[in-house]
């Protein structure tokens, strides 16, 4: 096995985890496990986020029975199980133990006044409703799960966002609103586009709701979400007054879409170029991930958007990023000839939080 690979392979693993713990917005309280030496410790969530584990050692249900991540994966996301995160004296993680989930009902809604209830259920909001500017998320994944004080977190702290000054909501999608289709059985491919089709349609109904109560609607897409952003576009034309787009792609390799559109794991290499096809995802979740991803994937945005004017969009990608890739001299030259502002950050895919805030202040200024 080659460096590259094995760099590929614990970022995947990486990203993995990371979506296990951004499903729980706080750990549980420290309990005394036998099996857990002293001289480790508890994170929190906001510690863990900071530096996301890129691998665990050992993995425990909180009796002690040893486990694996591919077990526990599915029940975390389900909301069956509630990871807690050992490290050392150095930060190093070491131990991770789930433990049985409190059940609770989360009413999930956008609180504004003479909202029609319909459309009330297609996201979750904070900050001020009576705000003339609405900040319209579409989140990263494809996840099953909608990001609540998850997505307050990262917009507050990352991104600095004023919840005085403007109404955020962070819009479901299909698969958020449906969360069995990923977790029961394997879908088809043209299931999958069925998703997209319907992301991009609530998207729609949100942006067209907002502008006929005369509101600046602006449009934060990342990752997956960018994909349903572009999609959104090229679908319904340019109607939010403006969209900032992070860690996505116009046309990603097609040796990618096509591995995720039958759930086969696949990744760029370090040049963030050279493209790695593996073998199918061993998790269903991830299997199912892979295709609602192909789904937006497998469109040529560069083609679809030829005719739309992007002078109000602003696009961020990563120069590092083994996820989606780097964007290419082509698309960055699409781009430029439909005025798109293009931002480029030396770093890896989920390094976007990272410029979330000076992200957010170009969107919020125009």
């Amino acid at each position: 096995m080659t460096i590259s690979h094995k760099k590929q392979i614990a970022n995947h693993m990486k990203n993995i985890i990371f979506a296990i713990f951004i499903f729980t917005s706080a750990l549980c309280n420290a309990q005394n496990y036998s099996f857990v030496p002293d001289s480790l410790r508890l994170i929190s969530y906001e510690e863990l986020m900071k530096n996301p584990p890129s691998n665990v050692g050992l993995v425990y249900y909180e009796n002690g029975t040893p486990t694996t991540l591919k077990e526990v994966i599915p029940l975390v996301m389900q909301k069956k199980l509630t990871p807690q995160m050992f490290v050392d004296k150095d930060g190093n993680h070491k131990i991770l133990v789930v433990v049985k989930a409190e059940v609770k009902t989360e009413n999930i809604s956008i609180a504004y006044e003479g909202m029609p209830e319909k459309l009330k259920k297609l996201g979750y909001s904070f900050g001020n409703s009576k705000s003339d500017t609405i900040v319209l998320i579409t989140q990263g994944g494809p996840f099953p799960k909608l990001f609540t004080d998850e997505v307050k977190a990262i917009f507050k702290d990352n991104g600095g966002i004023d919840e005085n000054k403007y109404f955020i909501i962070n819009s479901h999608q299909a698969q958020t609103i449906e969360p069995q289709m990923m977790l029961e059985e394997e879908m088809s491919f043209e299931q999958a586009k069925m998703l997209g089709i319907k992301t991009s349609e609530m998207l729609n109904e949100l942006v067209s709701y907002f502008k006929s109560e005369n509101k600046k609607v602006f449009i934060v897409g990342i990752s997956y979400g960018c994909f349903a952003a572009q999609d959104y576009i090229s679908k319904f034309g340019n109607i939010a007054d403006g969209y900032l787009l992070m860690v996505g792609r116009l046309d990603i390799a097609e040796d990618i879409w096509r591995a995720y559109s039958e759930g086969i794991d696949a990744a760029f290499e370090e040049d963030a170029v050279s493209t790695k096809v593996e073998q199918k995802a061993e998790d269903l979740m991830m299997i199912n991930s892979h295709k609602i991803a192909a789904a937006y994937g497998y469109k040529r945005y560069s083609e679809l958007l030829k005719n739309t004017d992007l002078s109000n969009l602003i696009y961020y990608h990563a120069l590092k990023d083994s996820n989606v890739g780097k964007l290419t001299t082509d698309e960055i030259d699409f781009l430029k000839t439909k005025g798109a502002n293009i931002v480029a950050f030396d770093d890896v895919h989920t390094a976007w939080r990272k410029h979330l805030k000076k992200a957010l202040e170009l969107l919020l200024a125009k």
